[in-house]
């Protein structure tokens, strides 16, 4: 499983939200999906990102922004 996520990916929305967003692909390419996340801020919305792919086992628990 691939898991594709970046922070630049992250916009405003309705000028007071923003979304952030993680694309997730199977080995063989034939399955994917997608996970949203808003916030009040950028931080806050991609917090709430890596919060739920660890959370899912898809990234480390130990995951840090350095390490993107």
């Amino acid at each position: 499983m691939e898991v594709y996520f970046n922070s630049e990916w992250t916009k405003c929305y309705d000028g007071d939200s923003y979304m952030a967003e993680a694309l997730i692909w199977s080995q063989n390419g034939n399955r994917g999906a997608s996970i949203h996340t808003t916030g009040i801020t950028a931080e806050e919305a991609d917090a709430k990102l890596m919060g739920i792919l660890s959370e899912l086992k898809l990234i480390p628990e130990t995951f840090t922004k350095d390490t993107q």
